[in-house]
């Protein structure tokens, strides 16, 4: 049956919902056009081919049909279509021009002239060929090996329909949008880097192909898991999210696995993996970078169950182990399952499980010599966490309560069971930052936190295409804490002496009252009437909470990271320096900006102590590869940062290779193309 038109679902409506004003114009990032309008309407009439009966005189257009997109171009979707045959391996030799046409529209911001962020908001192509770079400097002589990222690479579908205009069916063209930074199609890049002949080479892949022709078969994307999405409208109706769309094992290249890559997973066969939130691990050839197998932590061993898995795993460089859990998400309560991984022990298992925990979004854990932390913010999932189950986006599904505290699990990892629970304010966190032990049983956590989610609503595909529309109109700014959780032992006994009434069941009902009622607007704690009561009621003496130890922290940092890295060599030990993407002073404190510096900072003098900062630029994740010349005992600040950035002015992306020590420049290579800004994280391989 035909649908009725709904201009809601035309991709061509303006960005803030108003009505279309014909003022749309189109930009090649590598070459910029811009199209009159006489041309735009033709070409679009052209390529909607719509047929009316002969006896009708209606020969208008209606301009809202007009879409644009990176997959416009005839002959690449002609590719795309029959990019892969029926085993799923490539149908067609690649086109030795490298990439398709990356075109992009905005209604009411020229890209030609805009230097913002935004222009790292689009889609992309891929390349078949290894592409040798121009390197301007000189890389250090012992930076041999590879460098893997991924990030997005496809944010926007194209798809035809058919509609239904003054009782004729027509074909019309709509566009299939994801919603946000940390959801879209990913394009996985593989730097090869050789000091001796001073050297990049480069090559890189959207690994999620498959997807595309899903997306344009149902005109928009439901996952048949919980964590597939984590701000996206679907385009589906409710009856699709809740019906997996097939019984058939996942294709290699159909599940998007875009908020980690590592160069190897003890214990597992394969050399390259991509891992989403959603528990599962795409394995790519560390060559071509082509897909081959995606597996959940499930079918490694079946211990290992639940539906979500933590993005960002911890590995031990002591013990081998690569340390990660999975969510066994219930109606009233979560459990969180920690698993091991070895080359000694494949098929893993079982280092404990945390029960009756509330349904939180964690991107990221603790890890020390003797304990594992989980630290569960108080973004939590409402409703019972139904619609979470029933695959809405986590935003969607979850909310953040301010009279909540934050509670923080420890599991010994020599006893192998959950051990302690302590409290703290509430607040939020994408990434931890490193954490370690003393001889006194203390635990030290640092942590990159916000007083609350709204960090996570402004990274917004709205609000980065169009940064004057921020809302807030500042990003949220960060700090780094560090969190003392005193004497495990004696909060040991403490847990052991109340651990029946955290939190039962019951006390997740009331959780999940109360929570109900914020989200209707109520006032959750009487008589709280701002944010410090409420904060104040979470870490108070009363409450079901009130018998768990309040655990204390520092501001470390009060100059706003992200995507924090340290020395790799000092993970899970005192350290001194955190490196990250940061704000020049000139924007830090600026309406609509994101990061746009590389910053090194001393956690133990709350100190920026050096930064990299270049006009219109702006960083991805900096890397940190130490010098092999020290071995353990290297200098803490030995080695360098690798960034791929974005110039806006230029609508070019560049490689560039900073000196960890004072963060001056040592070597860029030119990319010639732009690649999109990524949150994610990468890894590295040296050679020897």
């Amino acid at each position: 049956m035909a649908e009725q038109m709904n201009p809601t679902n035309i991709s061509a409506m303006a960005v803030d919902d108003q009505p279309f004003n014909g003022q749309h114009e189109e930009h090649e990032l590598s070459h910029s056009t811009q199209l009159d309008s006489t041309t735009r309407i033709t070409n679009a009439m052209e390529d909607l081919s719509v047929d009316y009966p002969e006896d009708s005189q209606d020969n208008s257009f209606d301009p809202s049909l007009e879409i644009t997109s990176a997959y416009d171009n005839d002959d690449w979707e002609q590719q795309e279509r029959s990019l892969l045959d029926d085993q799923g391996q490539p149908a067609l030799s690649r086109s030795s021009s490298p990439f398709p046409p990356s075109t992009v529209k905005r209604n009411t911001v020229n890209l030609e002239g805009d230097t913002t962020h935004a222009k790292g908001f689009f889609n992309t192509g891929d390349i078949s060929d290894i592409k040798e770079l121009k390197v301007e400097g000189q890389l250090p002589e012992w930076l041999t090996g590879e460098h893997f990222t991924v990030g997005p690479g496809t944010y926007e579908v194209k798809y035809t329909r058919k509609i239904e205009i003054d009782g004729f069916l027509q074909s019309a063209t709509g566009n299939f949008s994801f919603g946000h930074w940390f959801d879209s199609l990913p394009l996985v890049n593989r730097l090869d880097y050789n000091g001796s002949r001073n050297t990049i080479t480069y090559r890189n892949k959207l690994t999620c192909r498959r997807m595309i022709e899903k997306l344009r078969d149902h005109h928009g994307y439901a996952p048949c898991h919980p964590a597939g999405l984590f701000k996206t409208d679907s385009n589906q109706t409710v009856l699709v999210k809740f019906i997996k769309s097939s019984t058939k094992a996942t294709k290699p290249d159909g599940e998007p696995c875009g908020a980690r890559i590592m160069h190897s997973i003890p214990g597992i066969d394969g050399r390259l993996f991509c891992q989403n939130m959603a528990n599962h691990i795409q394995e790519l050839d560390p060559f071509d970078l082509k897909p081959t197998r995606v597996l959940t932590t499930q079918e490694i061993n079946p211990a290992f169950k639940g539906y979500n898995s933590c993005p960002n795993p911890q590995v031990d460089a002591r013990t081998g182990e690569y340390i990660n859990f999975t969510m066994d998400i219930g109606y009233s309560s979560t459990s969180y399952h920690f698993f091991s991984l070895s080359a000694q022990d494949p098929k893993g298992h079982i280092i404990a499980s945390i029960h009756n925990a509330p349904t939180g979004y964690v991107n990221s854990f603790a890890l020390t010599e003797k304990y594992i932390v989980l630290f569960v913010f108080p973004l939590l999932a409402n409703s019972g966490a139904v619609k979470y189950a029933w695959n809405e986006s986590i935003m969607d599904s979850f909310t953040f309560c301010p009279t909540e505290p934050t509670l923080i699990y420890v599991i010994s990892r020599s006893e192998n069971k959950h051990v302690a629970t302590y409290r703290t304010d509430p607040c939020f966190a994408f990434h931890h930052v490193n954490a370690f032990d003393d001889d006194n049983n203390n635990v030290f956590v640092d942590i990159v936190c916000y007083p609350d989610d709204t960090i996570a609503n402004q990274l917004t595909l709205e609000n980065l295409r169009n940064p004057e529309t921020m809302k807030p109109a500042q990003l949220a700014k960060s700090e780094v804490r560090r969190y003392r959780l005193n004497n495990v032992l004696d909060a040991s006994k403490v847990f052991n002496a109340n651990n029946t009434i955290i939190p039962t069941t019951s006390s997740i009902s009331s959780r999940v009252s109360s929570l109900w009622g914020y989200m209707r607007g109520a006032q959750s704690v009487p008589g709280a009437t701002n944010d410090e009561e409420s904060r104040a009621f979470a870490t108070g003496s009363s409450g079901w909470h009130s018998w768990i130890p309040l655990a204390a922290y520092d501001k470390r940092l009060e100059h706003p990271i992200e995507l924090p890295q340290v020395n790799p060599l000092y993970k899970a030990r005192p350290y001194t320096f955190i490196y990250g993407i940061g704000f020049s002073p000139n924007t830090v404190n600026e309406n609509g900006k994101i990061w746009d510096s590389i910053v090194k900072t001393n956690v133990n003098t709350n100190a920026v102590v050096a930064s990299w900062h270049e006009e219109f630029c702006f960083p991805s994740e900096a890397i940190f590869i130490p010098s092999p010349k020290g071995g353990e005992n290297a200098v803490e600040d030995d080695g360098v940062l690798v960034s791929i950035v974005m110039n806006a002015a230029l609508a070019t992306s560049f490689v560039l290779v900073l000196d960890a020590v004072t963060l001056e420049e040592l070597a860029r290579a030119d990319l010639e193309f732009l690649v999109p800004l990524s949150f994610a994280h990468g890894s590295y391989k040296l050679r020897n």
